[in-house]
């Protein structure tokens, strides 16, 4: 396998971990809170309720150290569709969504909005015969962004990459905006795979829309700034409009895999949701130096089996 598929393969890798280095804090607002509790080293903290108390959002019970959030587990939804057919298929990544998270499916745990209402609406679609083409919520989300390094890591090559991604975001977001940051951040993982620099990866998204040329400029002005600072100026949500330009700051002051990852917790809010682009994008970058993703974080985490197939569709290249 060549340097460019080892890149590809650690993307997704990195994307995984960096989702679940972050569930224990998913959700927390208080920074400060998150700093204190785990004494400046944040990843693979264990989910407490009682630290959430009025200042965020638990939702992750029952989970566990190395476990992966429901952004984790959209993105094992596309790489189990792409094991299954060998590339991207709209139909096959619609059918494995529902298996995931679906009633009875394999995901068991918390179901954000943007998954909530695409379910109903397939329901419905399938109940009056209808096509389940671009079933997603009316929604800007960061679940628009969570299956697309899957995607991006055997299509990156592919003149149709982006139209691609445009079909895989529909499918869980149908909303003009999230397509803009869905291609956005389609174009900036091709380019870390490509073995860009991670400030060139982000450039590589400009004139691709006014609305991401934007979150470029805001991330660049403010990129002196602590992130931390820069998400609580802007947001700790899952709304994209925020959740973006976050994380291209977090990339353009990134110095390792291990260090932007914990500086992202750091930052409280939805964490999870901005690991998926952060930890696909230096995973990457970083992929076989001494940057990279740390071993022992890496063996926190359960490698699905479909990526197993997919490593062997890029060898296979």
């Amino acid at each position: 396998m060549n340097k460019t598929n080892n890149r590809a393969l650690n993307s997704v890798i990195g994307a995984l971990v960096a989702d679940s280095a972050s569930m224990g804090f998913h959700w927390l607002n208080d920074q400060v809170a998150i700093k204190t509790l785990s004494n400046g080293t944040p990843e693979f903290h264990a989910p407490n309720k009682k630290e959430f108390a009025d200042r965020g959002y638990f939702a992750h019970a029952g989970k566990i150290p190395g476990d992966n959030s429901q952004y984790g587990a959209q993105l094992v939804a596309m790489l189990d569709a792409i094991a299954l057919k060998g590339s991207y298929e709209e139909q096959s990544y619609i059918q494995s969504f529902k298996e995931w998270f679906d009633f009875g499916g394999k995901w068991q745990g918390y179901i954000d909005e943007p998954t909530k209402i695409t379910l109903l609406t397939l329901h419905e679609r399938e109940a009056n015969e209808q096509p389940l083409s671009q079933c997603g919520a009316d929604n800007c989300q960061l679940p628009a962004i969570s299956k697309l390094p899957g995607l991006v890591a055997l299509h990156h090559s592919d003149s149709t990459l982006l139209s691609l991604a445009e079909s895989a975001v529909r499918v869980t977001n149908n909303n003009n905006a999230a397509v803009e940051y869905g291609i956005a951040a389609a174009q900036i993982i091709r380019s870390a795979i490509e073995g860009k620099t991670p400030t060139q990866c982000v450039q590589s998204a400009l004139n691709l829309s006014e609305r991401v040329d934007e979150a470029i400029n805001v991330a660049q002005e403010l990129v002196l700034k602590p992130s931390s600072e820069v998400a609580t100026q802007l947001g700790m949500h899952s709304s994209l409009d925020v959740a973006f330009p976050v994380t291209l700051h977090l990339l353009l002051n990134a110095t390792s895999y291990e260090a932007a990852v914990r500086e992202n917790i750091l930052c409280g809010g939805d964490s999870c949701g901005r690991a998926i682009l952060l930890g696909a994008t230096l995973g990457a970058c970083y992929q076989g130096g001494a940057k990279d993703i740390p071993r022992d974080w890496e063996t926190r985490v359960t490698i699905p089996k479909s990526l197993l197939a997919c490593h062997r569709i890029l060898f296979d290249q």
